[in-house]
């Protein structure tokens, strides 16, 4: 209908009718473009909204995880302290690390089992799903604060490394369990401090395993209550973008 009233008004030579017919056209096409963009961009809000509620709920899973894995550390460290403080009382402690700010854990469940105590590493498993989705779907662009963009990556790219130190872990975990089967060891052998305290200094592979659970203890400790660190951090910027929305 609108063609024809714009070739009636040519053929008529009635140029400012088909100037007025050509801006009702444009003014037309731009309010659908804005319309189009309007309903884009509150649908883009929405999905911003439910990611950022999913983004804190994988955090508040990583954090649960790195607090569970500081405390199995713990135990693992006292049981190797009290083993090193009677068979090993000269051993010099890695100063590197950051100084434990609580007290190690004493009656632990592991306590009467020294062995599986020793060899049981914590492995972090980061809950990254929602950011994941965000990458793969190319939906990453629907969080507007391109700071936080930055900010949830780094982190995301941190958690993926530290599986370089799980297996690290793992290895020595490995050794370990390697030693048990060769000398008839369970991991549910129940011991006393005293009889592994002697085993300690009559055997020298036993010794160095109770070593490197200390240090690794340490380590583990140090790396995970530096992912609470970021995590929280991160949890609380998510957390102050979600009151935007």
């Amino acid at each position: 209908m609108l063609l024809r009233r714009v070739m009636k008004h040519v053929r008529t030579h009635n140029w400012a009718a088909v100037f007025l017919d050509f801006i009702i056209v444009v003014a037309g096409i731009l309010i659908a473009f804005q319309i189009t963009n309007w309903n884009e961009a509150r649908h883009d809000r929405r999905d911003e909204r439910r990611y950022l509620a999913e983004l804190a709920v994988n955090l508040e899973a990583d954090l649960s995880q790195a607090r569970a894995g500081q405390t199995l550390s713990l135990q693992r460290l006292a049981t190797a302290e009290a083993i090193l403080a009677e068979a090993a009382p000269e051993l010099d402690r890695p100063t590197f690390f950051a100084p434990i700010d609580r007290d190690l854990p004493s009656n632990g469940a592991f306590d009467d089992y020294p062995y599986a105590n020793l060899t049981a590493y914590f492995f972090m498993v980061s809950s990254n799903s929602t950011f994941e989705e965000l990458i793969q779907t190319g939906r990453i662009g629907v969080i507007s604060n391109r700071s936080l963009v930055k900010d949830l990556t780094g982190y995301y790219d941190r958690m993926d490394r530290q599986r370089g130190d799980d297996n690290i872990l793992l290895n020595q975990a490995e050794g370990m369990l390697d030693w048990t089967r060769e000398n008839g060891v369970g991991m549910a052998d129940r011991a006393s401090l005293s009889e592994t305290v002697d085993l300690a200094k009559t055997d020298k592979s036993f010794l160095g395993f109770v070593k490197m659970a200390s240090f690794l203890s340490y380590w583990q400790y140090d790396r995970l209550t530096g992912i609470e660190k970021d995590a929280e951090t991160l949890l609380t910027a998510v957390q102050a973008e979600m009151e935007k929305r």
